[in-house]
């Protein structure tokens, strides 16, 4: 997948980004829309970015091949406002990243605009989108293709390993503004996201990073249990590992 990675979140750590979607200085639409606009279906992002030469800190190793076949898929955390809002879906398609999935019909994803991708943005409530090089303040949880290394130099509070879409290992991970070792912030901010592997390892990418932070739209332990569940229904597309 010959593609270079798209960073649209503000720096802090070591490595992690955040994906983005959107259209031009026009407003949301339903994903009825042909326009490069959201689709019904932030503030800046956790500090994170990626770097082709960083190394995964040890709270994210690599798996080895033989790890891969004995991973399973991720358990969704019960919450029923996100179980209620997938009884009715929508669902949108990334071929250049190569990835589809399902979301709830009532939120909004974006069409293709500029550099950024279809179905990477995701929103409970309508948005513009003046400059696609920001990520609109509404926006709850990001899609982010890394063709690089890819790790969290935060305060990792939990992760696992497990498995997307039937083939893809990955990583998952709560984690807390401060960094690795250090005292955490009490006025900072926390983020959830996960890492799929598309390439031989997390250390060398591409990866594929879905996210959300208590400093985007929405609300974050929702917006978690939504991301959940948008993991659960993804499916891969074109040339992965």
């Amino acid at each position: 997948m010959p593609r270079t990675a798209r960073s649209l979140v503000p720096f802090l750590a070591l490595v992690l980004a955040l994906g983005a979607c959107s259209s031009p200085a026009s407003s949301v639409a339903p994903s009825e829309s042909a326009s490069p606009q959201p689709t019904k279906s932030a503030t800046p992002e956790p500090t994170v970015t990626p770097s082709a030469s960083a190394e995964p800190n040890s709270a994210a190793p690599s798996p080895s091949p033989s790890e891969v076949g004995e991973l399973r898929p991720f358990a969704v955390a019960s919450n029923s406002e996100a179980d209620a809002l997938f009884l009715d879906r929508d669902d949108c398609e990334n071929s250049a990243d190569g990835y589809r999935l399902e979301f709830p019909d009532a939120w909004y994803t974006n069409t293709a605009i500029g550099d950024v991708e279809p179905c990477s943005w995701f929103s409970p409530t309508f948005y513009e989108v003046p400059d696609p090089s920001d990520v609109p303040p509404e926006i709850a949880i990001t899609i982010e293709y890394i063709d690089s290394a890819f790790a969290v130099n935060e305060d990792v509070i939990s992760s696992q390993r497990g498995i997307v879409g039937g083939t893809q290992s990955a990583w998952r991970a709560e984690y807390r503004h401060g960094g690795e070792g250090a005292t955490p912030d009490p006025s900072g901010w926390q983020g959830y996201l996960y890492v799929v592997l598309l390439g031989p390892s997390q250390a060398t990418g591409p990866n594929l990073v879905l996210s959300t932070a208590t400093d985007m739209g929405g609300d974050y332990e929702l917006n978690k249990a939504v991301l959940d569940r948008i993991v659960a229904t993804m499916e891969f597309i074109g040339t992965i590992q």
